[in-house]
């Protein structure tokens, strides 16, 4: 089911149709040649714009997001020059920092032009297309818009509270001019993000390369939704379901056949293409401008006995951190996740949106808080400690089993998704433990999250901003 979507013949009508100017995605030039006649005519064509869609994911503004938020939480800190990045080491960004306007509006150009598709789509204009193959596509760009509005929501919205005012800017159309719209609610965003992922699941394609969003990476993103919205059974089950698939998704036998194997690892459900060049590079190379936090490098000593090393190889430390870190993995980033230079001859880099070692944990922490069967959570978590080489973790009480998942979830997937932050913000909110004692700038609830950037209350005078800034 290739379809190539980094060449130039496919996305020249994207960039003509979705070209946006200024910071913000209420500021948008009208587009006097868009019209279904010269855009949307067939199969072909709509294939054309979906494939500028999923460019969209891998534009550097999306792409370099876990950089920022590895250092807004417990990951790690941003130590070279990195457009606003000092600020977040110390939870103090700026409504005027030069990367929020960027992250904000690479989601909204993203939910933009799936905006265009769903849209066109359900308007008939593609002739000569079947329903089921329509009813994919459809599928996929509602889970590109759902995963955004996730996004922006994580970044900009108070996600954590579900009566909170404090959710984002929802469109479901597509924009062509300035339109000045308040935020939703958290709860009217979530039930969007919902909406478009239980479609996407229901009609989403299957067996597809893992750079396209077919159903189970619909099922995988709901599971994580439904971790933060609370519905633990829920997320328990879809994420079980996703961890015995059937489409050949598994766990890697080895933590770095991951990285090597990157977007083609049996473990990544959901990633972007990455290819040799600039077309086919991500921001992740950037990694190079960051470096661990204390706090990792003392969890990752903690698991194994002795004095960790970096050295060779690494010693001492959790495998997954000398991986990344020591000096013979290390690699021209010094990160082994992310081993590629950005040029003509390298293959890139991979951002690991989702991946089957999160559902595990996911499982794990949504069975501990649905009341299940705190073995089935410890087989989990032992699943993915086993792959690391590491003793298993055995019960003692509810509050230690999911204080050991967080811990995993840090330990397995820093400097990959942002997720580490989300975690260590939702134990605080539901009581498990206070992060300013992890993190002491996280003192207050006002930096969980970000401000709005401001080019969007100039350009929208119905958003209100986040309390605290």
């Amino acid at each position: 089911m290739k379809k190539y979507i980094n060449t130039f013949s496919k996305l020249f009508i994207v960039a003509l149709a979705f070209s946006i100017s200024g910071c913000s995605i209420d500021d948008i030039k009208p587009i006097d040649k868009l019209t279904s006649e010269n855009t949307i005519r067939d199969e072909a064509s709509a294939q054309a714009v979906l494939n500028g869609v999923y460019d969209l994911v891998r534009a550097d503004e999306v792409t370099a997001y876990p950089l920022y938020l590895a250092a807004f939480g417990d990951e790690g800190v941003i130590t070279g020059r990195l457009a606003g990045g000092s600020s977040f080491n110390t939870n103090e960004v700026n409504v005027e920092n030069r990367y929020l306007a960027n992250l904000y509006n690479g989601q909204y150009k993203i939910i933009n032009a799936a905006n265009f598709l769903i849209q066109e789509l359900e308007a008939g204009k593609a002739i000569d297309i079947s329903d089921e193959r329509k009813g994919e596509m459809i599928s996929e760009a509602k889970f590109q818009r759902a995963f955004a509005y996730f996004n922006l929501l994580r970044f900009f919205g108070q996600y954590y509270d579900m009566n909170s005012a404090y959710g984002v800017v929802l469109r479901t159309e597509f924009a062509t001019r300035l339109a000045a719209d308040p935020r939703s609610t958290v709860q009217e965003t979530y039930n969007l993000i919902v909406s478009d992922l239980e479609y996407a699941m229901e009609n989403g394609p299957l067996y597809v390369e893992h750079f396209y969003s077919g159903s189970l990476a619909a099922k995988a993103l709901l599971a994580k939704v439904k971790l933060y919205t609370g519905e633990y059974g829920e997320s328990a089950r879809l994420a079980e379901e996703v961890i015995y698939n059937g489409e050949g998704y598994e766990l890697e036998a080895s933590y770095s056949d991951i990285f090597a194997n990157q977007y083609n690892s049996s473990e990544v459900i959901f990633a972007h293409y990455a290819g040799p060049g600039a077309e086919g590079g991500s921001n992740m190379y950037q990694i190079s401008n960051t470096s661990y936090s204390e706090y990792l490098r003392g969890l990752a000593d903690e698991q194994v006995e002795g004095t960790g090393s970096l050295s060779g190889n690494g010693s001492n430390y959790d495998p997954r951190f000398s991986y990344a870190y020591s000096a013979t993995t290390k690699g021209v980033n010094q990160q082994g996740k992310y081993p590629f230079a950005s040029n003509l001859s390298s293959p890139n880099n991979t951002t690991y949106f989702l991946r089957m070692a999160e559902m595990y944990l996911i499982h794990a922490e949504a069975v501990v808080r649905s009341g299940g069967d705190t073995s089935l959570a410890l087989e989990s978590l032992n699943t993915i400690r086993e792959r690391a080489e590491l003793e298993d973790k055995t019960f003692s009480d509810v509050p230690t089993l999911l204080e050991d998942i967080r811990q995993e979830k840090l330990l397995e997937l820093f400097y990959e998704n942002g997720e580490p932050l989300y975690d260590l913000v939702r134990y605080d909110i539901l009581g498990n433990l206070d992060a300013s004692t992890i993190k002491p700038t996280m003192n207050t609830k006002d930096v969980y999250i970000l401000p709005i950037p401001s080019e969007v209350i100039i350009g929208n005078n119905k958003v209100v901003q986040n309390p605290g800034y």
